[in-house]
């Protein structure tokens, strides 16, 4: 019997759908990835034309820092992310690929042995949100308002434009 090239475990790309919550307001938790504050900025409506992406992405409102929409996720957001994808996908890959194994070492009628080894995880349990932020609204774009920290007492600037308050 010939050699048989192991088959990568997979190129394919894994398109997770996952709920973020929105608090009493419907407003969703954001994180700036320069100064670490978290804000809340209110989804678009479905069905509503979204107000564009400004060039660079959104200002933090606190720092003034531009970033691009995929870069404020919260901490919490990130780590519930992987744990959702590794009970979801990577979990049972690893269940796969041992049974492959383990196939193959019976096939080869015992000329190497593989323990594999592994702990699966629960699914963590869904994100809940607080009503902890004060809303701010901006008249430069009135229909992008925010919350921030309730006890910031800086600028609080538009997520869109960069302006302060008025």
């Amino acid at each position: 019997m010939g050699d048989k090239e192991a088959e990568p475990l997979s190129d394919e790309k894994v398109e997770l759908s996952v709920t973020i919550p929105l608090d009493a307001d419907g407003f969703l938790r954001r994180e700036c990835p320069t100064c670490e504050r978290e804000l809340k900025w209110m989804p678009t409506p479905e069905g509503v034309e979204p107000v564009p992406v400004p060039d660079g992405g959104y200002f933090c409102p606190y720092c003034g820092v531009q970033a691009g929409p995929e870069a404020w996720h919260t901490r919490a957001q990130v780590e519930y992310f992987q744990r959702i994808a590794k009970a979801r996908v990577v979990d049972p890959m690893l269940v796969k690929f041992g049974n492959d194994i383990r196939q193959m070492g019976r096939r080869s009628r015992g000329v190497f042995s593989v323990s594999i080894e592994h702990e699966r995880s629960d699914e963590p349990e869904p994100l809940s949100d607080d009503d902890d932020m004060r809303r701010v609204d901006f008249e430069c774009h009135p229909s992008e308002p925010i919350k921030v920290l309730q006890d910031w007492n800086g600028a609080v600037r538009c997520i869109i434009c960069d302006q302060a308050e008025a």
